[in-house]
């Protein structure tokens, strides 16, 4: 009887753990989405494809209040992984103030960083509040730098990996959606 006690005892801890580091890993801080979630109200939302970075979806979206006649806008990044029996697509966002942080951040990266050779193993990285990386990382096999995007932090199935060459890629595409979310919030 005191097997299937504690038996029962260390299910309902271990699930109790578990259900915390999942609440954990879905926790945002994103203005954009907590603008959708709120109760009581009306919501449109309009979806303007960018061009695609290596693999990470580029994706302005802007969220209307009907009742309210209240706009916000957010750049959407999505990567997919695939592996051997199953797909998951991974989407974060970084709200319209995020964007210029984020450019500052990749052309630091790209101008400071990227022409440096390091002495160790180096990362540099920049994150939003629903936990997008975007960085770069010193590749010692190759001698050369690799930049990512973890649409996700928390798991690595989000990262998309490509040459750090493709950053300025990036930039425009970040410039882009700046622009279209001011033209569409006004």
């Amino acid at each position: 009887m005191k097997k299937i006690l504690f038996f029962a005892v260390a299910v309902l801890l271990s699930a109790s753990t578990f259900a915390q580091s999942k609440a954990t890993e879905d926790k945002t801080e994103s203005k954009t989405l907590e603008f959708m979630s709120r109760g009581s109200s009306l919501i449109k939302k309009e979806f303007y494809d960018l061009e695609s970075v290596k693999g990470v979806k580029c994706q302005v979206l802007i969220v209307t209040d009907l009742l309210e006649n209240k706009k916000i806008g957010c750049l959407r990044l999505e990567t997919t992984y695939t592996g051997y029996s199953t797909s998951d697509t991974y989407i974060g966002t970084l709200d319209y103030d995020e964007i210029d942080d984020c450019i500052k951040s990749i052309n630091y990266i790209r101008e400071n960083i990227l022409p440096s050779t390091p002495e160790t193993y180096t990362e540099t990285e920049y994150s939003t509040r629903d936990n997008i990386e975007v960085g770069a990382y010193y590749n010692e096999k190759k001698l050369s730098w690799t930049a990512y995007v973890y649409t996700k932090s928390y798991t690595s199935r989000s990262a998309e990996y490509f040459d750090a060459s493709s950053l300025s890629s990036l930039v425009n595409a970040m410039t882009k959606a700046k622009n279209l979310i001011a033209e569409k919030i006004q």
